[in-house]
């Protein structure tokens, strides 16, 4: 890449100038938006945009092209099929390339050629070179599991719609595509908001596909439970996620991918042309008396808090933690919380550890989100009122 930089940008011009993405166009001969559509996963990724951003794709940065440009969901790793690479360097051109349809996640083999997609050990190092066959490989699955995801229908529609959306030529706006979803979810009985006792899109993907297909894609699936809103899959119909949820929406909501993609992009009756008016968190909410109460009554969970306000667990959380109240879902309230209190009392962190049976890892982790506002305000302060070495205050004002 240094070499490629050199040859094609203004001599004298410094390495961190241009980006990977910039400097590749520049060779290419072509826009930095081309670019973006044809040569890198940023369609698939912006799949789904906030209204106003939809509709197009010459918005993106360098630096999200940069990001997204060879960026798998889970794997850090090149991913190849060796049956591909052998094809290219015996074809006239004789090199093999990074073929962009093989990175994208949980599509587990070769459309062409019908065999498991290898991951380099290299790790994205490897797009430093062209593929070659004596690389060496990673395989996700075994041979039996393989078999049982390639046979899989929801598995194989969602490859292809996948694909079609990785080479789509414009977005859809947020609103749009969470009512898609939302009118299709309701006529096979799915839960569209976070409360209810419905089935949800996750529970019914759960029977459709292998769960260690899922968690390729979700790690966090395993935590999952029976009509529990799983936010980053049933998402789809409140807010906005990521782009492999819409695909796995339509690969479980249709029968075949022609059905799926003429409903996505096509016309149909009820579209909103605005945005549901939700209910606003001033900065000052997440610190009051309101917000208190809420977090006892529902023992500092942060799931079950966000389900209550109808919010992201992951945007609440970083809300809380701000505010000194650390979630407690995972807390073990007969050790670590006892151990806290004791400490609080009084009792050495040791003590208090020791005497409950406590983890003082998790003791501690408690205690410095529990002070992190009182920690802010003592940085301000020290900011604003920087030590004089001659004076000591000593009273307690």
């Amino acid at each position: 890449m240094e070499a490629l930089r050199t040859s094609v940008h203004p001599p004298g011009t410094t390495p961190d100038a241009y980006s990977d993405s910039a400097t590749l166009a520049l060779a290419a001969g072509v826009s930095l938006e081309y670019f973006a559509r044809k040569h890198s996963l940023l369609p698939f990724y912006r799949t789904v945009l906030r209204e106003g951003d939809a509709g197009q794709r010459d918005t993106y940065s360098v630096e999200t092209i940069g990001y997204f440009g060879t960026r798998s969901w889970r794997q850090s790793m090149a991913i190849f099929c060796p049956e591909c690479i052998k094809e290219d360097e015996a074809s006239p051109r004789g090199f093999a390339y990074w073929r962009r349809s093989h990175q994208l996640p949980g599509i587990p083999g070769c459309v062409k050629h019908g065999c498991q997609l290898a991951n380099s050990p290299e790790g994205t190092k490897a797009f430093d070179v062209m593929p070659f066959p004596e690389m060496d490989a990673i395989f996700e699955f075994s041979e039996p599991e393989f078999a049982e995801i390639s046979a899989n229908p929801i598995v194989q529609r969602y490859a292809s719609i996948a694909i079609a959306f990785l080479n789509a030529e414009v977005s859809t706006s947020d609103i749009h595509a969470q009512f898609r979803i939302a009118e299709q979810a309701k006529k096979h009985n799915l839960r569209v908001c976070i409360q209810g006792k419905r089935a949800t899109l996750t529970d019914r993907l759960l029977e459709q596909v292998p769960k260690y297909w899922l968690r390729t894609l979700y790690p966090d699936i395993d935590k999952h439970s029976s009509t529990e809103f799983f936010y980053p899959i049933d998402n789809v119909t409140v807010g906005v996620t990521a782009g492999t949820s819409y695909v796995l929406a339509l690969a479980s909501l249709f029968d075949s991918t022609e059905e799926a993609l003429n409903y996505w992009q096509g016309d149909i009756e009820g579209l909103p042309t605005e945005r549901k008016v939700q209910r606003s968190f001033g900065k000052d909410y997440w610190s009051s008396t309101e917000m208190f109460k809420l977090y006892v009554e529902h023992g500092g969970s942060y799931k079950s808090i966000g389900q209550a306000l109808a919010i992201s667990p992951s945007y609440l959380r970083h809300q809380l933690i701000a505010a000194g109240l650390p979630g407690l879902g995972l807390v073990n309230m007969n050790t670590t919380a006892r151990a806290v209190l004791d400490f609080q009392a009084g009792m050495s962190l040791d003590a208090a550890c020791q005497s409950n049976g406590a983890s003082r890892d998790e003791v501690e982790k408690l205690i410095r989100i529990g002070i992190s506002k009182f920690s802010t305000a003592l940085n301000e302060i020290s900011q604003s009122n920087p030590r004089k070495e001659s004076t000591h205050q000593t009273n307690d004002d």
